[in-house]
């Protein structure tokens, strides 16, 4: 079946974006590949999970207007001085993937017109389920606690979307076929 509409995922982290996006790739989507200058995690390959970039590069694009919509985010990684890290979609990436993942501040900075091409899926699963996936992770890169309570900021009154979904077993399969 060919899907016409975007996907865009929303979520805290550990609520299972990245499964989603990788069974939704599965069912022949074309995933968004996001610039950002945070650190590589482990697993993670260039040009295939995200597109990493130092901070000139990113000012660069940035300057040029190549972004669609971009965030920045103020992290503390253990042991470590607090980091900017920048996050984008550029222009060209939109027109050509069918599957993103997005936060409420991403999407926010969407044209309306660009907007209504999309369905837009919140992933809103309890903070204790996703404290456990990410405690799983291993990731050093930045402290759990401080995820999970600048999330709870980043989603409060969030409202912009098209499917809720709050079981943390939810398959791509209900996705996929709400699509348009």
């Amino acid at each position: 079946m060919n899907k016409q509409e975007k996907v865009i995922i929303l979520g805290s982290s550990g609520a299972g974006k990245d499964h989603l996006l990788r069974k939704l790739v599965e069912k022949g989507l074309k995933p968004c590949i996001k610039t950002t200058t945070r650190p590589m995690r482990i697993n993670e390959t260039q040009n295939v999970t995200y597109n990493f970039v130092d901070d000139s590069k990113f000012e660069s694009l940035l300057t040029d207007s190549k972004f669609l919509c971009h965030q920045t985010f103020m992290v503390t990684p253990q042991n470590k001085e607090p980091q900017k890290w920048y996050y984008g979609i550029t222009k060209e990436e939109f027109t050509s993937a069918q599957v993103f993942i997005m936060t409420p501040g991403e999407l926010s900075q969407i044209e309306e017109s660009d907007r209504k091409k999309c369905f837009v899926v919140y992933l809103d699963i309890d903070r204790k389920v996703r404290e456990q996936r990410l405690s799983f992770r291993k990731d050093q890169n930045d402290s759990i606690k401080r995820r999970l309570d600048a999330d709870e900021l980043d989603f409060l009154n969030f409202k912009d979307y098209d499917l809720k979904i709050t079981d943390p077993e939810f398959t791509a399969n209900e996705v996929y076929e709400l699509m348009d």
